[in-house]
């Protein structure tokens, strides 16, 4: 059952009763959701999984007023029901989704008795100057990892999840990794608060990375945030991708049998060393090598994978359009038909996945 959630009429609150928000940003298959569960483990931090809120209001344009954007925000990512907000405990008449974000993901924190407030998410890697501007004091956490491991990660996690199969994934990583490296050095320039973690030290040397996330966010540094014992992880999907934050220590990515094509491998390195020549050495931190004799990507490999880039943001922006002007029974349906059509026959995973997402939304009334 949802716990109930006080929301104030306004979503001004005193210094004193919350601080600035926290957004931890990075692309898929980073180790956001480890860092997330480790954060959440303070007493003073409660941080929303991938609830991406603050990004959906074109999707939720002209629904704010009617209360209808809380149904959407359930039908888009179940962001609602997964951390227990029972949708008519949220309020009906907002703003836009700023102001949508600040009452709930604070009200999120409350419950909680945390003063930190905010979410973790992969999908600002296309957004993250906007989301700045929207939250003008907000404190920003980038997560890096050796793009090799994130690559990697991302094949073994398409084996058996649709969503990594799309077409595509491959070039949006890359790419969002870069833009996500160009904001991070432009809120920095800004003066923005801004602190990097690189998912290697994180598992190597667990304590000292969140002595220092403590420092940088003014919290005092509690010894279960270097532990998965205890830890809070009904907001996350139970998928085989997210077996190592179900553990109840902190490991490194094991090594795997190579699932990476040699071409993608040399594509991969080209990025790299791009990206290591442009900032002297120091990032990305690793991997420490590379193999001999690669060079950047040439002018038209950059120019071609920015256009297969912007094509994906397209189709996406493309989708959010369509469910958002159609009903929501309508989009409920359009959305099944296309998993079923991606499962190619396999009509009972698609069932399975309608029932385990209507149970949550049961679960969180």
């Amino acid at each position: 059952m949802a716990t109930a959630v006080e929301y104030p009429k306004s979503s001004s609150l005193a210094r004193t009763e919350l601080q600035d928000p926290l957004f931890v940003l990075s692309v898929w298959r980073s180790g956001s959701s480890l860092l997330y569960a480790l954060l959440n483990q303070h007493s003073k931090i409660a941080l929303l999984y991938e609830g991406d809120l603050p990004r959906l209001h074109l999707f939720l344009w002209g629904r704010f007023r009617s209360g209808a954007w809380r149904e959407r925000w359930e039908f888009w990512n179940q962001g609602p029901s997964r951390h227990g907000i029972a949708i008519e405990s949220m309020p009906a008449n907002v703003s836009n989704a700023w102001e949508a974000t600040r009452i709930v993901y604070q009200g999120v924190a409350r419950r909680k008795k945390a003063t930190i407030w905010g979410e973790k998410t992969p999908h600002w890697y296309d957004c993250p100057l906007h989301m700045a501007e929207k939250f003008p004091d907000a404190r920003f956490i980038f997560l890096w990892r050796d793009m090799n491991a994130v690559m990697e990660s991302i094949r073994r996690a398409a084996l058996s999840e649709r969503f990594f199969r799309k077409a595509g994934f491959a070039n949006r990583a890359l790419i969002g990794n870069e833009k996500l490296r160009q904001a991070c050095d432009v809120l920095k320039s800004r003066g923005r608060p801004v602190h990097e973690v690189n998912y290697e030290d994180l598992t190597s040397n667990t304590s000292e990375c969140m002595r220092q996330i403590c420092q940088f966010l003014d919290v005092p540094f509690e010894s279960r945030i270097t532990s998965l014992e205890g830890a809070d992880r009904s907001a996350i999907s139970s998928g085989e991708h997210h077996a190592m934050v179900r553990r109840d220590r902190v490991v490194g990515q094991r090594k795997h049998a190579d699932l990476l094509s040699p071409v993608l491998q040399a594509k991969i390195s080209r990025y790299i060393c791009r990206w290591k020549r442009r900032y002297d050495g120091k990032w990305p931190k690793y991997p420490l090598e590379l193999p001999e004799g690669i060079r950047p990507p040439s002018l038209f490999e950059r120019w071609r994978d920015r256009m297969a880039y912007q094509v994906v943001l397209g189709r996406d922006k493309m989708v959010a359009v369509i469910y958002a002007v159609v009903p929501l029974d309508l989009a409920r349906w359009l959305r099944y038909w296309l998993r079923r059509r991606s499962y190619k026959g396999d009509t009972s995973r698609c069932h399975n996945e309608s029932f385990s997402q209507s149970t949550i939304r049961e679960k969180a009334r």
